[in-house]
C-alpha cells in the first residue's frame, strides 16, 4: 500500500510538471502575440498619424489660396455668395410651398 500512495505521489508531481510546462508556454505565446498586436497597432498609427498631417497640410494650403483670391477679387466673391444665398433662399422657399400645398390636399375626403 505504501508503494501505491508512492506511485500516485510521483504521478501527481510529473502532473504538476506538465501543468508548469504548458502553463509556460501558453504564457510565452501569449506575449509573443501581444507584441505582434502592439507592433501593428504603432506601425498603424502611425501611418494614420501621417496621413491627417498631410490632410491638415493640404486644408490649409487650400484656405490660404481661397484667402488671396478673395482678397484679390472682393466684389466677384461677394457677388457669388449673395447668388448662392438668393438660390438657396428660393429653392427652400419653393420646397415649403409645395409641402404645404401638398398636406393639405387629399385625393380621399374624410367626414
Amino acid at each position: 500500500m505504501a508503494s501505491n500512495n508512492s506511485d500516485m505521489m510521483n504521478e501527481l508531481r510529473s502532473l504538476q510538471a506538465q501543468v508548469m510546462h504548458f502553463k509556460d508556454l501558453l504564457s510565452e505565446e501569449g506575449e509573443k502575440v501581444a507584441g505582434d498586436a502592439r507592433g501593428r497597432a504603432a506601425t498603424l498609427l502611425n501611418g494614420a498619424g501621417r496621413k491627417v498631417q498631410d490632410a491638415a497640410s493640404y486644408a490649409k494650403d487650400e484656405a490660404v489660396s481661397m484667402g488671396s483670391v478673395v482678397r484679390e477679387h472682393p466684389t466677384a466673391t461677394s457677388t457669388a455668395l449673395l447668388t448662392a444665398g438668393v438660390v438657396g433662399g428660393l429653392i427652400g422657399y419653393f420646397l415649403a410651398t409645395s409641402s404645404s400645398q401638398s398636406s393639405s390636399y387629399s385625393p380621399r375626403r374624410w367626414l
